[in-house]
């Protein structure tokens, strides 16, 4: 699929043969990567969640055609792109296996650019079509006299995030509402998302990969839930492996890892406590580090679990995630005023 040179193509690493489709869709990593991974962590890399086109338009109207080759969780937005100018909402857009054509007509930038605010990250010209969550992305093309982004749209920072299927967005309406998508917000960054639900195994090939990895200011790794499961032995090894080494190959970068967030595990006890035990550990991995730049953040204590949790006990609802955004967002502030 090729996109007109003057959009941008953010969080998307390159394009790829979906294995059962048949037809190129985006992958956020690179396919060398993916194949080495859990099933999950290769599927859900064939997700488009974080992934944007940015570009300006210079005419009043533009064309979007889109069209996705699977949709998976459904009941977790599914194939919900979003479609803002700048911060500014316009609508959804539904993105199914069918080709849909959008009419894109521009807002009086006029007035979108008088509106006061001191958390304006991105300028109102700036056209974002946010991708849907958990649809793999095999056909979308813009027709219209459009314009490259202009390095002042966007903000200047960049946070990586790596993480569960709660960092990928499930419970979220859109990426940009999603705590991951939320939380760059608050903290006046661009968000790069690696969340990928079910996935997030820590395996060596990923820390790797992250390590080599220098686009990024900050990083915030989110680890364990989808983990459960495993011989804790081998979950200790994997983390451990990512946090040290990650810090290291990152020294002058802040990296904030996160105790496994509200869960089922904590209300019945499916692992036998095992979400604490995790907890616990990535707590004592960062605390006997010989590394100023880790930073520990109880992920229990992001959110009330009655308000916060969508039915499975698992995932956020829309309330928990912006709830934990702003949880995670101020001990961040709180971290980096201290400094």
């Amino acid at each position: 699929m090729k996109l007109p040179k003057q959009v941008y193509q953010h969080n998307i690493c390159e394009w790829v043969n979906h294995p059962q489709a048949g037809e190129k869709v985006i992958s956020r990593i690179p396919e060398s990567l993916r194949v080495k991974l859990n099933e999950n962590a290769q599927e859900r890399a064939l997700c488009s969640a974080g992934c944007e086109l940015r570009f300006r338009l210079n005419s009043p109207t533009a064309t979007i055609r889109i069209r996705a080759c699977s949709v998976l969780a459904k009941h977790h937005g599914g194939g919900l792109a979003q479609l803002l100018f700048g911060d500014f909402s316009a609508t959804y857009i539904p993105v199914t296996e069918d080709l849909l054509t959008y009419e894109l007509v521009a807002p009086d930038y006029e007035q979108l650019e008088t509106v006061p605010s001191q958390e304006r990250q991105f300028h109102p010209r700036l056209v974002r079509l946010l991708l849907p969550t958990h649809a793999s992305i095999c056909e979308v093309s813009i027709e219209g006299d459009i314009a490259p982004p202009e390095a002042s749209d966007m903000p200047a920072l960049r946070v990586l995030n790596y993480g569960s299927s709660i960092t990928h967005g499930s419970g979220a309406l859109s990426c940009r509402e999603s705590w991951a998508g939320r939380c760059a917000h608050l903290l006046g960054a661009d968000l790069m998302n690696l969340g990928f639900g079910g996935g997030c195994h820590c395996e060596p090939e990923m820390t790797e990969y992250l390590c080599q990895r220098n686009d990024f200011d900050w990083a915030i790794l989110e680890t364990g839930i989808n983990m459960l499961g495993l011989d804790l032995a081998l979950v200790k090894e994997r983390i451990a492996g990512l946090i040290t080494r990650f810090s290291v190959a990152h020294p002058s970068k802040p990296v904030y890892c996160l105790g496994v967030f509200p869960c089922r595990e904590d209300i019945l006890s499916d692992y036998a406590g095992r979400a604490q035990e995790i907890r616990e550990w990535v707590q004592e991995v960062v605390r006997t580090a010989d590394a100023p730049n880790l930073h520990f953040i109880d992920g229990r204590e992001a959110m009330e679990p009655a308000l916060g949790l969508t039915t499975d006990l698992v995932h956020p609802s829309p309330a928990g995630m912006i709830e934990i955004a702003h949880y995670v967002a101020e001990r961040i502030k709180a971290i980096q005023g201290g400094a």
